[in-house]
Parts: structure tokens; C-alpha cells; sequence
């Protein structure tokens, strides 16, 4: 029986475009920005940003370093937001439903600048923040590790003190589903910008 649900954030939650933002840190003078910004896992300072190597105010000084510039820290905020849209309204009040019935958790590679957003009511088009929605929102770069490391994973089962038997996980990357079914979790794979609410219906009807 399934008692906790998992989500993947970027891909999932809320659509990602990686084009946007590879265009947006060009114009900062990231030329090579496309070999940094990937779909599942980053590279170069990016990577370092999301594992909690460095924080924002390192991120920002050491981006204007390897550009030559300084870069205002509001200038590249906006580039990382530009990465990701608000979720969709018919999102939050579907996982809002499902509160009602499992425990709700985000397990997400990300970063503060991201979070920070994510985490204030400005972010939802219901201004309900994803602190009030979840139950625990568990970060790569709090965590100081990224998936698909299978470390992430046990790490947040540990501390939501959920069993994965009982527990199902939602990515958009499949290699990323690949840990959480070694430790026992049930799987689904979603695609970026898709309304998954029907795939996941038939899934926790036929567990």
C-alpha cells in the first residue's frame, strides 16, 4: 500500500526550459552555457551550485571570474528562475487532493536561488508556498549530494522516516529512477510539460 508520494520537482512540478535559461546566462557572456546547464544534472559551477559546494554569493563572484565581469547577482537570479515556469494551477490543487490521502514530499536537484522562490507564496498561482503543500522539501544542495547518487535517496528516507515499500517516486529522468527502485520504491516516469494526473491515477489504483 502506498502511503508516500515523492515528486521530482523540475519536470514534473513545474515545467523546465533548458533553452530559456542557456540563452539567458549566453547574454550574461556564458558562452558556453549549453556545456553547464543540462536536463538532470549540471555541470562545472552549476553542479558545485546544486551540490552545496558554494553558495550563492560564491556562485555569483566566481561566474563573473571565468566571464571576465561583474554580473549582477539580480541579473543571474533571473537567469536561473528563467530555467523553470510556476507550476500550473491544476497541479497544485491536484496535489492538494492528494494530501488528503498520502504523505507528500519534494526531492529535487536544485538550488537556494530556486528553492527561494519556490518556497514563497509568489511562486504558486494558488499562493500556496510548496513549505505549506509538503510535507518535507528535501534539496541536493542541503543535502550536499545529487541524484541519481543513491545516497540522496536513503538520506530522505531516513529523515521523512518513510519505508520505501510504501513509497512511490515521480521523475522525469529515468536514470534517476534507477535508485529509488533499488531500495524498494515504486516508480513512475513522466515526461517534461505533461499532465500526468490520469498516468498516476491507473499507477496507485493497481499497486
Amino acid at each position: 500500500m502506498i502511503k508516500n508520494i515523492i515528486f521530482d520537482m523540475g519536470g514534473v512540478i513545474v515545467d523546465v526550459h533548458l533553452a530559456r535559461a542557456i540563452e539567458k546566462f549566453k547574454a550574461l557572456g556564458v558562452k558556453n552555457a549549453d556545456e553547464f546547464i543540462d536536463s538532470s544534472h549540471h555541470k562545472g559551477l552549476f553542479i558545485d551550485f546544486e551540490n552545496g559546494n558554494i553558495d550563492t554569493e560564491q556562485f555569483c563572484n566566481m561566474l563573473g571570474k571565468q566571464v571576465g565581469k561583474e554580473i549582477p547577482r539580480e541579473a543571474i537570479e533571473d537567469a536561473w528562475k528563467s530555467i523553470i515556469s510556476p507550476p500550473l494551477e491544476y497541479k497544485i490543487q491536484y496535489i492538494k487532493v492528494l494530501k488528503e490521502k498520502y504523505r507528500l514530499f519534494i526531492l529535487t536537484n536544485n538550488n537556494p536561488i530556486i528553492m527561494g522562490w519556490a518556497r514563497s507564496k509568489e511562486f504558486s498561482p494558488t499562493r500556496d508556498s510548496f513549505s505549506d503543500i509538503f510535507d518535507k522539501i528535501f534539496t541536493s544542495y542541503e543535502m550536499k549530494c545529487t541524484k541519481p547518487d543513491l545516497k540522496i535517496f536513503r538520506m530522505m528516507l531516513e529523515d521523512a522516516r518513510i519505508h520505501p515499500e510504501e513509497s512511490l517516486y515521480i521523475d522525469d529522468s529515468p536514470r534517476n529512477l534507477v535508485p529509488a527502485r533499488e531500495l524498494g520504491m515504486k516508480t513512475l516516469h513522466v515526461e517534461n510539460a505533461s499532465d500526468w494526473r490520469g498516468e498516476l491515477e491507473k499507477m496507485l489504483e493497481e499497486i
